[in-house]
């Protein structure tokens, strides 16, 4: 039985989801000459596809061109993302991520003292 495709990103469809962020509309070609390691056409296309099935972007016929557009904001896309991560392998528990954060010295601790306190100047 076929898999159906994951909801998250791939690195290279988060590339793509870059340039339509950035953008707002493009197509396929706009979209690869900007995207790093020069992809082929047919890659690209065949990932706007698979993004379009997944529910992140939409076309529309603009000549004989298809022109793309981000239906998801990036901030709904990080929000599925980190979702992701936190279920598949941290058992949903964001204190076990922020924890594998500092155990790798991603975040040190003057960090984390900063991002609390931007955090309690944010709150109303």
């Amino acid at each position: 039985m076929a898999r159906l495709p994951s909801k998250t990103l791939t690195e290279r469809e988060a590339q793509i989801m870059e340039v339509l962020w950035g953008r707002a509309r493009a197509t396929a070609e706009q979209i690869r000459e900007t995207m790093p390691g020069e992809p082929h056409d047919s890659t690209v296309r065949t990932l706007l596809r698979i993004l379009e099935k997944k529910g992140y972007v939409k076309h529309s016929v603009r000549g004989k061109s298809y022109v793309y557009r981000a239906t998801i904001a990036k901030p709904k896309a990080q929000d599925k993302a980190i979702t992701h991560l936190l279920k598949q392998f941290f058992g949903g528990s964001a204190e076990a991520l922020v924890l594998r954060l500092i155990d790798d010295e991603q975040i040190l601790p003057e960090q984390l003292d900063e991002l609390r306190s931007r955090h309690r100047a944010s709150r109303p």
